[in-house]
C-alpha cells in the first residue's frame, strides 16, 4: 500500500519550468539536477549567460537581481525565487510559497519570520502589516522556522521557550522594528537583541563600530586607480577562468573617458577574453561605457535602452565574472559633468563614517557638485554623519549647520535633485549603530534620469512608443517593489530639473508632503500572460505559519475551508490591500509604528522594559508626557494618539481600483488635549473618516493647519506652533458638531481667562498679532539653547524656526561665532513691531535649564558674547514660550537665570 502511494505521488516540481542565473551562492549543477529528478524542466541560458526567451518559465532561480531579465520576469508574474525554495519545498513535500523567497532587496524582511510576544494589539497588528508589507511572514505562535520574536519582556511565554529549547530564534525589542522602517533598511539586530540588549543600556557609553558594506564592493567612485591584468595571467582566478560576460556584446568606449593607449589595450583583451567585442562605432554597441551624462553618444545609447555605465562598473564585472545592472549601483553608472542643480552652493562634511563608505561618499559629494571639506568650520551648510556622538555633531548643532545620514546623499544623487531635509528619514540615528554598514544600498532612480538627461524629443507626428519596463529602484521609501498585485504608493513626479530649475524646491517639498499622506492603495489589474497555478499565492501576503492565508494576528481560530477560487482572490487581494495600508498608515505617523512601552529612540528616556500590568492590558498606552516643554502644570501634554491624515477609501473601490467621492477640504484640523481617541485606534479612524466626508482634513503637523481644536490653552509643543499659523482656535463643541456633520460658521475663539490671567497675553490679541507677523517674529534672531534642555532641543528647535528665527545648540564650546541683529535689516516686515525694544538688538539669548550641568555652561557663553560686544541674557524656556505663543517679544525679570536658580 506504502509503495503504491509512493508511485503514485506525481513529482514534486511537476510544471516547473525554470532557468537559472549564475551567482556566488548558486551551485548550478545541484539545482538543475534536483529539479529534473522531481520532474522540473530546466531552460538553458544562452551562451551570454543570459535568458533567450523568458516564456514558458514559471521560475527564475538566483540569488540577487542584477540580470537583465529580471524586469521583464516581474512584468510577466516570472517567479524569481532564492535557491533556499528549492531545499524549503523538498523539506515540506510540496512547493514553498514563493514570495519570501524574493531576492529583491526591497523586500527588506524577505528572510524573516516574525511572531510577537505580549505586546498591545495595536502593535501587534503594525508589525504584522510591516512584515507582510516588506516580503516577511508572520507566524502567530512559536514555530522552528521563526526568526523574530517582538517583544518587551523576556519572561514572556514564547521568549522562555526559546530559552528551554536552545532554538536559534532571535528576540527583539519592538525599537528595532521601527527602526527598520523609518529608514527603509533592514539594520543589524545586535544593539536590540536580548538577552540584555544594549539599547535600552544608557549607562554605558560607547561609539558604534563601523562596519563595512558589502554593496560598496567595486562601487565607491566612478573609475578605479587600479587597472585589472589582462588574460591570460600566470595563476588567474576560478572568476576570471570563466569570463564570460560578453559573450557576443559590442562595447564602445566614450572619448571622455580618456583612456591611455595601454589601458585601453588591457580592457579590449579582457574583453575578448570574454567573448566580446570592442567597437569605435557606438551606434552598433551593446555596451556605452563613458564617465559623463552628456553627449550625443549617451544619449543615442540612452534612448536605444543599451547598457550604459562607468569604467568601475567594468571593473566591477570583470573582477566578479557576473553580469551586474550598472543602475542599481549610483557610481556603477556615468556621473553628471556640472553636478545636481541646487549643490553649487553647499558646503559638505562627513562624519563617523570610515574606510570605503567615507570614500564613497566623499565622491558623491563632489559629483553632486557641492564642496567637500575634511574640517568642518561655521561655513559648512550640511554634515553628514553615521551616528550622533563626535565633536563634528555638537559644533554642527551650535552653529546650525544641517545634519543628515547618508541617506539624504544618495536619494538626492539618485532622484537628480535636491531632496527637502524635511523627510524624516533622513534624521533618523539609530542608538548604537553605524549607519555606514547601509551605504550605496540605494538604485538610481532611471525615470527622473531620463527626463533630466535623456528625454526623448516630443514628436507630433506619431504618438509616443510605450514606456519600457526598468528596473525599480532599491528601496527609496520603505515600499518594496517586485511581484505585487498592490500598488503602494502614488506619488505625483517633480519637474523635471533640465526644464524648469525654478520650480525644483517647491517640487521637492510638494513631494514630501505627499509621502506624509499617501495615497489608499489599490489593487492593480492582473498582467496578461499565461495563467499558471501559483501565480495568486505568489503574488500575495500569506500568513503561511498557520496554515491560512490572511489570518490577522488577532484571530486566532481556525479556517473555513472550501471556498471558490473567485472568492478566494477576492480575499486575499482585499486582505494584501488592508495590510499595506496599515503599513503605510503607522509608518507615517509620528513616533512610528511601535507604540508599546516606548516613546522615543533614545535609550535614555527608558528606565525600565513595560510593567507587567502595561503588557497585560493589550491596549495602547496613553501618549501622556509625550509632547511636554517644561515639568509645571497638568496641561503639558497632548494625550491624543493622531495619525496623518489620509483619503477615504473602502474595500470595494480599493479593489476595483476607483476613489470614492469625496468633497473637498475646507478646513485642515489638528486636535491637542483632547483624550477621546486614546486607547480608542478604530474610534479615532472611523471619526477621522466622518471628518472627511464633511470636508475636514484631520492633521498631525501644525503646519498650515486653520483649525486648532483644544479644550484650553496648553503650552505644548502643537499648540504652541500652531499659533505661528494663525489658525482659527476652537474649543471641542466645534470637533463635536462636525463629528456629528456640521460645521459651524464662524466659530467664537477658544475662552480660557484662567490661562490668559496667568501667562499674561489674550488669545484674541495674539492671533492679529500671527496674522501680521506671517510666522516671522523671531526673523533675524539667533538664539541658543542649552543642548540638554528639559524638553529637549529639538523641541525648542521647532518652536524658534516655524516663528522664522535661527535655533543653536550650545554645550560649553568656546570660538561660536556671534552675531548680533541688524538695525536695518531690509527683509524685516510688519513682524518688526512686535520684536521687543531698541535693547533686544544687543542682546544674545540663551535658553537654558537650571539643572548643574546647564549652570556650568552660563560662566563661558557669558564670557563669549561680551567678547562679542553684546549683552548676554541666559533665560527660563518661559522667555520663549511666552513670545511664540503671544506672537511678541517681551521681557520679565523673573525669566532671567542666575547661578543658584531652581
Amino acid at each position: 500500500m506504502d509503495g503504491e502511494a509512493e508511485g503514485e505521488r506525481a513529482p514534486l516540481f511537476e510544471g516547473v519550468h525554470f532557468a537559472v542565473i549564475p551567482g556566488e551562492k548558486v551551485n548550478a549543477r545541484n539545482i538543475v539536477t534536483t529539479l529534473e529528478a522531481e520532474g522540473g524542466t530546466h531552460h538553458t541560458l544562452n551562451a551570454n549567460q543570459t535568458i533567450d526567451d523568458l516564456t514558458g518559465l514559471t521560475h527564475i532561480i538566483s540569488s540577487h537581481v542584477d540580470f537583465p531579465e529580471f524586469p521583464d520576469a516581474v512584468d510577466m508574474n516570472i517567479d524569481v525565487v532564492k535557491p533556499a525554495w528549492i531545499e524549503t519545498s523538498v523539506r515540506r513535500g510540496k512547493p514553498a510559497n514563493a514570495r519570501p523567497y524574493n531576492p529583491d532587496p526591497a523586500q527588506i524582511f524577505s528572510d524573516l519570520v516574525v511572531t510577537a510576544g505580549n505586546l498591545p494589539d495595536g502593535d501587534v497588528e503594525s508589525i504584522w502589516a510591516g512584515v507582510i508589507a516588506l516580503g516577511g511572514q508572520w507566524s502567530g505562535p512559536l514555530t522552528k522556522i521563526t526568526t523574530h520574536i517582538v517583544t518587551n519582556d523576556l519572561n514572556d511565554p514564547k521568549c522562555k521557550m526559546v530559552q528551554e529549547r536552545q532554538m536559534k530564534t532571535l528576540m527583539v525589542l519592538p525599537h528595532w522594528f521601527d527602526t527598520c522602517l523609518r529608514l527603509g533598511k533592514k539594520i543589524n539586530e545586535r544593539p536590540y537583541k536580548f538577552p540584555n540588549p544594549d539599547y535600552l543600556d544608557h549607562t554605558i557609553d560607547w561609539v558604534p563600530k563601523a562596519e563595512p558594506s558589502p554593496w560598496l564592493e567595486g562601487a565607491t567612485t566612478d573609475r578605479h586607480s587600479h587597472t585589472p591584468e589582462s588574460s591570460p595571467s600566470p595563476s588567474p582566478s576560478e572568476n576570471r577562468k570563466n569570463l564570460n560576460v560578453f559573450m557576443s556584446k559590442t562595447v564602445y568606449f566614450a572619448k571622455d573617458l580618456e583612456l591611455s593607449t595601454n589601458l585601453r589595450s588591457v580592457l579590449c583583451e579582457l574583453i575578448q577574453t570574454g567573448g566580446g567585442l570592442v567597437t569605435k562605432d557606438a551606434v552598433v554597441a551593446d555596451i556605452y561605457i563613458g564617465r559623463y551624462r552628456d553627449g550625443s553618444e549617451y544619449v543615442s545609447a540612452s534612448r536605444a535602452r543599451k547598457t550604459v555605465a562607468s569604467l568601475a562598473w567594468l571593473y566591477h564585472v570583470i573582477q566578479v565574472s557576473r553580469w551586474k545592472d550598472p543602475t542599481t549601483r549610483l557610481l556603477h553608472y556615468p556621473v553628471p559633468r556640472n553636478g545636481i542643480p541646487g549643490f553649487g552652493n553647499m558646503v559638505i562634511s562627513v562624519s563617523n563614517y570610515s574606510g570605503e563608505s567615507r570614500v564613497y561618499l566623499e565622491n558623491l559629494v563632489k559629483y553632486c557638485g557641492a564642496e567637500f571639506t575634511k574640517t568642518m568650520k561655521h561655513t559648512n551648510t550640511h554634515l553628514i554623519t553615521a551616528h550622533k556622538r563626535s565633536e563634528k555633531v555638537e559644533a554642527a548643532e551650535e552653529w546650525n549647520i544641517n545634519i543628515i545620514n547618508h541617506l539624504w546623499l544618495e536619494e538626492c544623487y539618485a532622484k537628480c535633485m535636491v531632496m527637502p531635509l524635511s523627510n524624516p528619514k533622513y534624521t533618523v540615528f539609530p542608538t548604537r549603530t553605524n549607519l555606514g554598514e547601509l551605504c550605496g544600498q540605494m538604485s538610481l532612480d532611471m525615470d527622473r534620469l531620463e527626463r533630466a538627461y535623456f528625454r526623448a524629443p516630443p514628436s507630433p507626428a506619431k504618438a509616443p512608443s510605450p514606456k519600457i519596463s526598468k528596473r525599480k529602484s532599491v528601496p527609496q521609501s520603505s515600499v518594496p517593489t517586485g511581484r505585487r498585485s498592490v500598488e503602494y504608493v502614488a506619488v505625483p513626479e517633480p519637474t523635471p530639473i533640465a526644464e524648469d530649475l525654478e520650480t525644483e524646491a517647491e517640487e521637492a517639498e510638494e513631494e514630501a508632503e505627499e509621502e506624509e499622506e499617501p495615497e489608499p492603495i489599490i489593487a492593480e489589474k492582473k498582467p496578461r500572460g499565461r495563467p499558471r497555478k501559483s501565480s495568486l499565492t505568489a503574488a500575495t501576503p500569506r500568513n503561511v505559519i498557520d496554515g491560512k492565508e490572511n489570518e490577522s494576528p488577532m484571530s486566532r481560530g481556525t479556517g473555513t475551508g472550501g471556498r471558490a477560487a473567485k472568492q478566494k482572490a477576492h480575499t486575499l487581494i482585499g486582505s494584501a490591500v488592508q495590510d499595506a495600508n496599515l503599513y503605510l498608515k503607522e509608518i507615517k505617523r509620528k513616533g512610528g509604528v511601535i507604540y508599546g512601552g516606548r516613546r522615543s529612540d533614545h535609550p535614555e528616556d527608558f528606565s525600565s522594559p513595560v510593567p507587567e500590568a502595561a503588557r497585560k492590558s493589550k491596549k495602547r498606552p496613553s501618549e501622556e508626557g509625550t509632547y511636554d516643554v517644561t515639568a509645571q502644570g497638568s496641561d503639558l501634554s497632548d494625550g491624543e494618539t493622531q495619525k496623518p491624515g489620509k483619503k477615504l477609501k473602502t474595500s470595494k473601490t480599493s479593489i476595483r481600483g476607483g476613489q470614492p467621492m469625496l468633497p473637498p477640504v475646507v478646513h485642515r484640523m489638528m486636535v491637542t488635549g483632547d483624550e477621546r481617541w486614546v486607547n480608542k485606534p478604530r474610534v479615532e479612524d472611523a471619526d477621522r473618516i466622518k471628518l472627511r466626508q464633511v470636508g475636514v482634513l484631520l492633521m498631525q503637523d501644525p503646519k498650515e493647519i486653520t483649525v486648532l481644536v483644544a479644550k484650553k490653552i496648553l503650552r505644548t509643543p502643537k499648540f504652541v506652533c500652531a499659533l505661528a499659523w494663525a489658525p482659527m482656535v476652537v474649543d471641542t463643541k466645534y470637533l463635536d458638531a462636525a463629528l456629528k456633520g456640521k460645521l459651524i460658521d464662524n466659530p467664537s475663539t477658544l475662552s480660557d481667562r484662567d490661562a490668559e490671567e496667568r501667562l499674561g497675553f489674550k488669545l484674541v490679541e495674539a492671533l492679529d498679532r500671527a496674522r501680521i507677523n506671517n510666522r516671522q517674529l523671531l526673523r533675524g534672531w539667533k538664539i541658543y539653547v542649552s543642548r540638554d534642555i528639559s524638553g529637549t532641543f529639538d523641541t525648542f528647535k521647532t518652536i524658534i524656526t516655524v516663528n522664522g528665527g535661527a535655533a543653536y545648540a550650545f554645550n560649553g564650546r568656546t570660538g561660536l561665532h556671534i552675531e548680533g541683529r541688524a538695525v536695518d535689516n531690509e527683509d524685516a516686515g510688519p513682524e518688526k513691531q512686535h520684536q521687543g525694544g531698541e535693547e533686544e538688538y544687543d542682546s544674545v539669548y540663551l535658553v537654558s535649564g537650571t539643572t548643574a550641568g546647564e549652570q556650568k555652561l552660563w560662566p563661558g557663553f557669558r564670557d563669549q558674547v561680551v567678547k562679542a560686544g553684546f549683552q548676554p541674557r541666559i533665560v527660563r524656556s518661559d522667555w520663549l514660550l511666552n513670545a511664540a505663543m503671544s506672537q511678541q517679544v517681551s521681557w520679565k525679570e523673573s525669566w532671567a537665570l542666575s547661578e543658584g536658580a531652581k
